[in-house]
């Protein structure tokens, strides 16, 4: 995965050098990971080889992700319009602001359309988009991120945001410095699952302006900063993203090689929704297989385990904070279990 994504948000992009009978027993991975369209791309660049039957898959998906893009701008004009005539100005992140960055929208994958509005707002976009006749709205107004990592000043980063036109609308996305350290936390929070996440963070610090603040994308909190730092210093040690000239260069030169395999295994396992909320269940049905089963899925990975207890990204073994998660979250369920229902 990484070799396929390493420089393909370049235009051109560096030709594919995988042998061809190590790259199709990677195809269902590469098409269940999101990568499928942004591999045929790279493929799609060496003659001869985008002819072969195996590669069927490939172009079939970026096919679909190429009109699915298509969709989500018209979709994503909709909701703008939409809140706008509710009085509701809201920002976009991640998703479709992300793959403007990249040489065609297509290439990632559409997701639910991720706004952040007002505190004072939330109430009247909530309307909004539950007043939708049929069905609702692909939009997603809940973002615990902010919240987390005290990204919760909308009004600096509403004041530093810019807009950029869409079929005639404006669309107001955040700017660089506060979208590629958006984009690493959210990243870093769940566990660095998903390989284009990376791919968002290379292709937002290639396309970053010259007049790029880092003080302002790195923050003042040091832990956050070191986290930040990891994420860009991982996208140039596995996808090639070039950061000589940054503050991540010196920690994209010491990074550790047990961070990136840890990431590569994470990938290699293919990305896994988290179970359903099961203490409803336990209290009806007690304990059972499947619900034993749901904890042991709940296992957490070691980059989401370093960050949910803030722990440095680097750090010889991950399993402190694996068994330090474990017991926070344990004890969360036991709280739940003995609470009386209502």
């Amino acid at each position: 995965m990484a070799a396929v994504l390493s420089g393909s948000w370049r235009k051109p992009s560096p030709r594919l050098h995988i042998p061809d009978d190590q790259l199709i027993p990677c195809v269902p991975l590469l098409i269940r990971s999101g990568l499928g369209a942004v591999t045929w791309w790279r493929i799609r660049q060496c003659a001869g080889r985008s002819d072969r039957f195996s590669y069927r898959r490939l172009r079939a998906v970026y096919r679909r992700y190429a009109l699915e893009a298509l969709a989500h701008e018209m979709e994503t004009v909709r909701l703008f319009r939409r809140m706008r005539a509710w009085n509701v100005e809201p920002i976009l992140f991640k998703g479709w602001a992300a793959a403007r960055a990249y040489p065609e929208p297509g290439l990632r994958p559409c997701g639910d359309v991720d706004l952040w509005v007002a505190p004072g707002q939330q109430a009247r976009a909530e309307a909004a988009l539950a007043m939708r006749e049929g069905s609702p709205y692909p939009a997603d107004l809940h973002h615990d991120v902010f919240a987390r990592f005290n990204e919760s000043n909308f009004e600096q980063i509403y004041s530093r945001s810019r807009s950029v036109s869409v079929q005639g609308t404006e669309i107001r996305i955040p700017g660089p410095e506060d979208h590629l350290r958006i984009l690493s936390l959210h990243m870093l929070k769940h566990g660095i699952s998903r390989p284009f996440w990376l791919l968002d963070i290379a292709t937002a610090l290639e396309s970053r302006p010259k007049s790029f603040n880092w003080d302002l994308c790195l923050g003042e909190n040091k832990r956050h900063r070191q986290w930040i730092l990891c994420a860009i210093a991982l996208a140039s040690r596995l996808l090639g993203a070039n950061t000589s000239g940054t503050p991540a260069a010196e920690v994209t030169r010491r990074l550790s090689n047990r961070f990136c395999t840890r990431v590569l295994k994470r990938w290699e396992a293919g990305f896994q929704s988290i179970p359903p909320k099961f203490v409803e269940e336990i209290r009806s049905k007690g304990w059972t297989w499947e619900t034993l089963k749901a904890i042991r899925q709940r296992w957490p990975n070691p980059i989401q385990a370093t960050v949910d207890e803030r722990g440095s990204l680097d750090a010889i073994s991950a399993l402190p904070y694996q068994l330090q998660d474990c017991i926070r979250r344990g004890a969360k369920l036991i709280r739940s279990l003995t609470a009386p229902s209502l």
